[in-house]
């Protein structure tokens, strides 16, 4: 679903992230999207030995899976979100929504 690829994406890009942490970025509670996404395999949860909290990273499959060996080989999301091509279709994309409401 939509809301579990942003978590997904928050964790990946942040890791290791909290829940509490990922609940102030997304503004809603994400406890079944992680329990979703713990169950699917795409997400580990792992005890900060500081703090005593868990954190979730991307799981080795899930890396697997995007063809990458660790989180540092994702693209880089300052350059993606800078794209020209993405800003035009997400004004297009918004242009959509508005004329449907």
């Amino acid at each position: 679903t939509g809301p579990q690829l942003e978590t997904l994406t928050v964790i990946a890009y942040r890791a290791p992230v909290t829940k509490a942490e990922l609940e102030l970025i997304r503004g809603v509670n994400c406890s079944m999207i992680l329990r979703n996404l713990l169950m699917r395999g795409l997400i580990e949860e792992k005890q900060d030995k500081k703090s005593l909290v868990p954190v979730y990273v991307l799981s080795f499959e899930c890396m697997q899976h995007l063809g990458i060996t660790t989180p540092e080989d994702l693209p880089d999301f300052e350059k993606l979100n800078a794209d020209e091509n993405l800003q035009a279709l997400l004004e297009q994309q918004s242009a959509v929504e508005a004329e449907e409401a």
